[in-house]
């Protein structure tokens, strides 16, 4: 799939917050793909070695599928809620990359 894009995300549970930044990112990443029929992979892992790390991928179909997911209602409640409930701590890292071959 020439042309897609996969944007890449690394964030840090806040102390003593991950299992419910897990929690909340595995419902993200059922709600994108049910939601956004663009969003083709929402896939979370968590590090083997610092429980409180985690890094996840997105790919969209295309420009338009990824700048739907920006300004859609579900990335909003999603970092609202992440906020509120204090789960992350510092930035998050966010790279987006479009794919060359197959």
């Amino acid at each position: 799939m020439v042309n897609v894009l996969t944007v890449v995300a690394k964030l840090r549970a806040a102390k003593d917050k991950g299992d419910a930044l897990a929690s909340l990112l595995a419902e993200q990443a059922a709600v994108m793909l049910k939601a956004e029929p663009g969003c083709l992979v929402y896939r979370v892992h968590r590090s083997t070695k610092d429980r409180e790390l985690f890094l996840f991928y997105q790919t969209y179909a295309d420009d338009a599928a990824l700048e739907l997911h920006r300004k859609g209602p579900n990335l909003a409640a999603y970092r609202q809620r992440r906020e509120n409930e204090g789960l992350v701590d510092g930035a998050v890292e966010v790279e987006t990359f479009r794919s060359i071959t197959e």
